[in-house]
C-alpha cells in the first residue's frame, strides 16, 4: 500500500466519523422529541380518562335493576287487563287468561323498555334541572344520528371517532355545568326526578292492569326508579360511552349483545296482533263483497233494461213491418215476442248474469262474492301443498326482550340483554 492510498483512507475515514457524529446527534434529538410526544399524549389521556364506576360494578347494578324488575313483573303477572300495543304481535290472546310465565315476561320487556325510553335516553344528568337536561340529551342524541350513517359506511376507525367527539362535547359540558352539579339545588333535582319517573311508570302500568293496582306496584316502582336514576348519575361523567339499548319486537338476532332466556314461555301460537290483523282482513273482505254485489246487480238491471227496450223496438219494428202484409200473423208473433222480454227481464233480474264475474271484479271473485272466494284463496295459499315458490326459512327474530344491553362502545359488552326468539 503506498503512501497516498493510507492517506486517502484516512480523509475517507474522517468523513464516515464526522457523518455519524451528525447522524447520531439527530437520532437523539428526535428520540427526545418523540418521548416528549409520548409523555403529552399519556397526561392528555390521562387528565381526559375519568371511570365513574368500573366494569364490575355496572354489572352489579344492572342485575341488582334486573332483579327488581322482574319481581315486580311476576308479582303483577295476574292482573294485567290488556296487553301494549306495540308488544301484541309477540304474546298470544289468552296469556292474560293464563297469566303464567308470558305474562311475566310481558312486565319485564314493558317495564325495561320504558326505562330505557322515559329515562337513560331522555335526560343528560339527573341532577340538572329537567328541561335542560332533556335538552342536553336531545343534542347528545342529534350527534350520534348525524355521524351514525357515515360511520356506519366508514367502518369502525369512523365509528370511533365519533365516539371520541361524543365523549370530549360530554365532558366539557360536564366541566361547563360544575357548579351546578355541586349546588344544592342538584340533590332536589334528583329526588324530583325520582318522584316523577314513580308516578309516570306507575301510571303507564296502571293503564294496562285491573282496578284497584296490585299492593306491590306502588313499592315496587318506587325502588326501580330510584336505583335505575342512582344508575343514571354515573353514565354521563364517564370518559367511555357507555350505551343501554332496548330491542324491539322483530329485531335480529345479535349474539354479541343477547342471550337466550333459559326460562321456557308459551310458543307463539296465536299472536294477538295476527288475530286483530285476521278480523280486519275478514271486514275488508265483507265490505268489498257488499260493493261488488251491489254494483253487480245494478248493473244487470241497467242490462236488463236495455235488453227489454232492444226487444220492445225489435217488437215494434216486427210488428209494424209483419201487419202490413199479414195482420193475424203479426198480432200473434207480437204476443209471443213480448212474452219472451218479459221473461227474460225477470230472469236478468233472478241472476240470469251471474254465470261470470262482475265487472271491475278482482281475479278470483266468482258467483258466492267476493269474500268466499278471497278467503278461499287465501286459505289455499296457506296450505303446504299449494302452487308457488318455496318459501324460505327466515333467520329467528327477537319475539319480546326481557331486559336491556349494556356496552362499552368500541370496546366491551357489560350486561347482555336476555331475549325470547320466534
Amino acid at each position: 500500500m503506498t503512501e497516498d492510498d493510507i492517506v486517502q483512507l484516512q480523509k475517507e475515514y474522517k468523513e464516515l466519523k464526522d457523518k455519524y457524529q451528525k447522524v447520531k446527534k439527530y437520532y437523539f434529538e428526535k428520540e427526545s422529541q418523540v418521548h416528549t410526544l409520548q409523555n403529552t399524549l399519556a397526561h392528555q389521556r390521562l387528565s381526559l380518562s375519568r371511570t365513574s364506576l368500573d366494569d364490575n360494578e355496572y354489572c352489579n347494578r344492572f342485575i341488582r335493576l334486573d332483579g327488581l324488575i322482574s319481581q315486580l313483573a311476576y308479582s303483577i303477572r295476574k292482573s294485567w287487563k290488556t296487553i301494549p300495543h306495540w308488544l301484541a304481535p309477540a304474546v298470544n290472546k289468552d296469556a292474560i287468561s293464563v297469566g303464567k310465565q308470558e305474562m311475566t315476561a310481558v312486565g319485564r320487556a314493558f317495564i325495561s323498555a320504558w326505562l330505557v325510553s322515559d329515562l337513560f335516553d331522555k335526560y343528560f344528568h339527573p341532577d340538572l334541572e329537567p328541561g335542560l337536561s332533556s335538552q342536553l340529551k336531545a343534542i347528545q342524541l342529534a350527534i350520534r344520528r348525524s355521524g351514525a350513517a357515515s360511520a356506519q359506511l366508514s367502518g369502525a376507525e369512523e365509528e370511533e371517532q365519533l365516539t371520541a367527539r361524543i365523549v370530549n362535547w360530554r365532558l366539557t359540558t360536564i366541566e361547563g355545568l360544575a357548579d351546578q352539579l355541586r349546588a344544592a339545588q342538584a340533590q332536589q333535582n334528583r329526588q324530583q326526578l325520582v318522584a316523577n319517573l314513580h308516578e309516570k311508570m306507575k301510571a303507564a302500568l296502571e293503564m294496562h292492569l285491573v282496578d284497584p293496582a296490585p299492593p306491590d306496584l306502588d313499592g315496587g316502582v318506587h325502588m326501580i326508579a330510584e336505583l335505575a336514576v342512582n344508575v343514571a348519575i354515573h353514565v354521563p361523567l364517564e370518559s367511555r360511552d357507555v350505551h343501554i339499548e332496548y330491542f324491539p319486537p322483530g329485531h335480529g338476532i345479535l349474539a354479541d349483545v343477547m342471550k337466550l332466556e333459559s326460562t321456557q314461555i308459551q310458543p307463539l301460537s296465536n299472536p294477538i296482533g295476527q288475530a286483530e290483523g285476521i278480523e280486519a282482513d275478514r271486514a275488508s273482505l265483507q265490505s268489498t263483497g257488499s260493493a261488488l254485489g251491489e254494483e253487480k246487480v245494478a248493473g244487470s238491471a241497467q242490462s236488463s233494461m236495455l235488453d227489454a227496450e232492444g226487444v220492445s223496438s225489435g217488437a215494434a219494428a216486427g210488428v209494424s213491418g209483419a201487419a202490413a202484409s199479414n195482420p193475424g200473423a203479426a198480432a200473434g208473433g207480437a204476443k209471443e215476442r213480448e212474452g219472451r222480454g218479459a221473461r227474460g227481464l225477470l230472469s236478468s233480474f233472478m241472476g240470469g248474469k251471474q254465470k261470470g264475474p262482475a265487472a271491475g271484479a278482482p281475479a278470483g271473485v266468482g258467483a258466492g262474492g267476493s269474500q268466499t272466494s278471497l278467503v278461499q284463496q287465501q286459505q289455499q295459499q296457506q296450505q303446504p301443498g299449494a302452487t308457488g315458490p318455496p318459501k324460505e326459512d327466515t333467520p329467528p327474530r327477537v319475539r319480546m326482550a326481557v331486559g336491556v344491553a349494556v356496552q362499552i362502545r368500541g370496546r366491551s359488552v357489560l350486561v347482555k340483554a336476555p331475549v325470547f326468539s320466534t
